[in-house]
């Protein structure tokens, strides 16, 4: 996907799937040091230099948008939630002090975003229902079978395992959800959500357990009422 050149001030105005991600920059991973070029784009930014900005943009769009996705499900809204959270942090960057790490700063505005837009919508009861069309964030958790002959062994399985995860509560949804993206380290996971490491590990842990539990449980009634 190519990558869009747009200005700051245009940065709402981009049309959903204008190529905001560009899948061939990677963003500095979680726990690694910033690299001194990312450190001079931030303080040219903090200047007010637009260029700069985009340049980090185009480097952490990506795990912005995964980061909104796990709270919002769809990838059309994940992106309003990325443009909103580079804007928020375009306004305040004069003010970080590099107490945290440009990266968790980042996206601790856009965690935010997306929970203010899920919370504004009533989102994840109401909305219309994830398909795997939709690019949805459960795909990395469910994972699919390749195999042609058995797809539709797959597709119920998927299904199944969709399900379950959508009947979590919020908060071992998000917290397997940001988990399964594989773009966070569990300290990561739990500087976004406020809570120990030791609480992320658990709630990874009961929401795999729950969901393992419940896709058994309708396979196996699916299974009977077969019979």
């Amino acid at each position: 996907m190519t990558a869009v050149a747009f200005p700051i001030a245009g940065v709402l105005r981009l049309p959903r799937h204008a190529g905001l991600v560009d899948e061939s920059v990677v963003a500095p991973v979680a726990g690694d040091r910033e690299t001194p070029e990312i450190r001079a784009a931030i303080d040219r930014a903090r200047l007010g230099d637009e260029a700069a900005f985009g340049h980090l943009i185009r480097t952490y769009e990506r795990v912005v948008v995964r980061t909104a996705l796990a709270a919002l499900g769809r990838p059309e809204d994940a992106e309003d939630a990325a443009q909103e959270a580079f804007l928020q942090a375009w306004r305040h960057l004069p003010a970080f002090r590099g107490e945290s790490s440009f990266r968790t700063w980042l996206l601790t505005i856009a965690w935010r975003k997306a929970l203010d837009r899920r919370r504004s919508r009533l989102a994840w009861g109401k909305r219309s229902t994830i398909t795997a069309a939709d690019g949805d964030p459960f795909g990395d958790v469910a994972g699919a079978v390749p195999s042609p002959e058995r797809a539709a062994i797959a597709r119920d399985a998927c299904e199944r395992t969709r399900r379950a995860i959508a009947g979590l509560s919020p908060t071992l949804r998000d917290t397997l959800l940001l988990a399964a993206s594989g773009e966070h380290t569990y300290e990561e996971i739990g500087s976004l959500l406020g809570i120990p490491v030791g609480t992320v590990k658990w709630r990874v842990v009961e929401a795999r357990r729950l969901v393992r539990a419940r896709t058994e449980e309708a396979h196996e009634s699916r299974d009977r009422t077969s019979l």
